[in-house]
């Protein structure tokens, strides 16, 4: 959720205060909205491409 919103784990639980410097990344959130007006089997088949690219970026951060 933090990485979806570009916020760190404190700002979102609000330990931290917001920093004003940051800017969301507008071309990802088109994109999601791009997908979300998809019909459900390809919102389907891209979120599991993505999901797949996810899961291996943690697996790689976990065996690093």
């Amino acid at each position: 959720m933090v990485d979806v919103l570009n916020v760190t784990s404190d700002e979102l639980l609000g330990i931290a205060p917001l920093k004003k410097s940051r800017q969301p990344d507008t071309r990802l959130h088109r994109r999601i909205h791009q997908i979300d007006k998809m019909e459900t089997t390809k919102k389907r088949q891209l979120l599991q491409i993505i999901d797949t690219f996810i899961e291996a970026d943690q697996i790689k951060a976990k065996a690093s």
